[in-house]
């Protein structure tokens, strides 16, 4: 009966192949927030500084500095956060084992409940956990699954989330800062923030595919967000000085 309901199967080593999908998924989306941030930060603060000291010298000084510091600072907390979900994750699975190894009958209990709220009948539910209990690393896993909403293999890799993040943003930083290498900074500024928005559309495009959002919308809300802080920069470089009474 089960073969003639699912006429079609897939083979076995299409689980690997739909893990391994996720876990790109997730390495790109490090890379599309990593360059989000990367081109949003930098171009509000080399529009400030342009707009304070209209001095190319030092619009490149504080690009590079934040782009830099920024950087660091991206992997770093990226790393910190993944290693932190990482570690929360192993925790939970070890107190799950532990409940089930001090009360399986509670835990077995427990199960059928939750089968049983989603949809299974009371004999069929019993009838499924007697079977995952039979092996004790398919009831962990189950257990783990139904009842903490986690899978049992920890997520995230902390190094490579860090390193994605961190060069992601770098490379993005470039980008605000590039114009004023090869024109006056008033001129520059226009191009920085014109350059900027370019790459934040195409960025608001790849996070949509990764998110399955519409395409043109996720990019034009990007694109808003560095417009509105590319302008912000400026406009606060521009008035901050007189009213501090520096110019």
């Amino acid at each position: 009966m089960v073969r003639k309901f699912f006429k079609k199967s897939r083979q076995p080593g299409h689980i690997v192949e739909e893990k391994e999908r996720i876990g790109r998924l997730s390495q790109i989306r490090e890379l599309v927030f990593g360059a989000q941030d990367g081109l949003l930060v930098p171009l509000g603060v080399v529009s400030s500084v342009a707009g304070a000291f209209l001095n190319n010298h030092i619009v490149i000084i504080a690009g590079i500095s934040e782009a830099l510091a920024g950087a660091f600072s991206m992997a770093t907390g990226a790393f910190l956060a993944s290693q932190a979900e990482r570690q929360v994750h192993i925790a939970e699975i070890r107190k799950a084992k532990k409940a089930i190894q001090e009360f399986p009958e509670d835990e077995y209990k427990e199960l059928i409940l939750m089968f049983e709220k989603e949809g299974l009948a009371r004999a069929a539910a019993e009838t499924v956990v007697e079977k995952i209990a039979a092996s004790p690393k398919s009831f962990l896993t189950t257990m783990v699954q139904k009842e903490l909403g986690i899978e049992p293999e920890p997520p995230g890799t902390p190094l490579k989330d860090g390193l994605y993040v961190g060069l992601s943003y770098l490379v993005a930083a470039v980008i605000p800062v590039f114009p004023y290498f090869f024109i006056p900074a008033e001129q520059a500024l226009f191009y920085s923030i014109f350059m900027t928005l370019v790459a934040l559309f195409v960025i608001g495009m790849l996070k949509a595919r990764v998110a399955s959002l519409p395409l043109i919308k996720s990019g034009c809300q990007v694109l808003l967000i560095g417009a509105l802080s590319g302008i912000g920069g400026y406009l606060l470089g521009t008035f901050l000085p007189h009213i501090l009474g520096i110019k």
